[in-house]
């Protein structure tokens, strides 16, 4: 006979796989038609559950919305710590952008609904705020970035700097994610080169 201190940990961990499934049917969703026309639902019916069951976990699409851009900024932030060791003052800013922009479209491709979601919070102030922590993780990774490389600016023209780089990528971004091949290549070289130029008069000199 199972004790109440023994379910107990079995009911969680029931819980917990029971929100992961949840979260990756939303990942699927919001993927395949967008965050605007996916819902409760669709999720629902994608993980295989009632309405009712998701409802347990999630009271409406904007908490799915939320908790899978933490986890996303999760894992944005341990693929920069990995990329980004303290040298990006030492190379060249072409080699700062490589470094910066292929993991990060490396990222995108193995995260479905990285895309809808920031697209969609570029136009919806109401999910913007709900993943805020989506936008500030690459923000600010970016600024601490142009910190090292140029530590004499402001950090308010670097956060700017940050913010336009950010909104560069995401204006760029569903031209390059339908493309393959020497397309896909030389979209993402125009990526590079749009922000090279853009970043070169502020990051290009570095201070010696």
């Amino acid at each position: 006979m199972t004790n109440g201190r023994t379910a107990e940990p079995r009911r969680q961990d029931r819980g917990k796989q029971r929100m992961e499934s949840l979260l990756r049917a939303a990942e699927e969703v919001f993927a395949d038609v967008g965050y605007d026309r996916a819902t409760t639902n669709l999720i629902a019916s994608q993980a295989s559950v009632s309405p009712g069951t998701l409802y347990q976990f999630f009271p409406n699409k904007e908490a799915l919305a939320e908790a899978l851009a933490a986890q996303y900024a999760q894992e944005l932030e341990a693929l920069h710590e990995r990329v980004f060791h303290g040298k990006s003052a030492a190379i060249s800013l072409s080699n700062l952008v490589d470094a910066t922009v292929d993991p990060f479209l490396d990222f995108h491709r193995r995260a479905p609904a990285f895309e809808a979601l920031f697209l969609a919070a570029a136009v919806s102030p109401e999910l913007a705020g709900r993943i805020q922590v989506l936008h500030d993780t690459v923000t600010s990774r970016l600024v601490a970035l142009f910190v090292q490389r140029k530590p004499e600016a402001t950090r308010e023209d670097l956060h700017w700097l940050a913010e336009a780089a950010v909104g560069i990528f995401r204006g760029l971004l569903p031209l390059i994610t339908p493309l393959k091949g020497p397309k896909r290549s030389r979209a993402i070289r125009e990526l590079k080169t749009v922000l090279l130029r853009y970043l070169e008069p502020v990051l290009g000199k570095r201070k010696r």
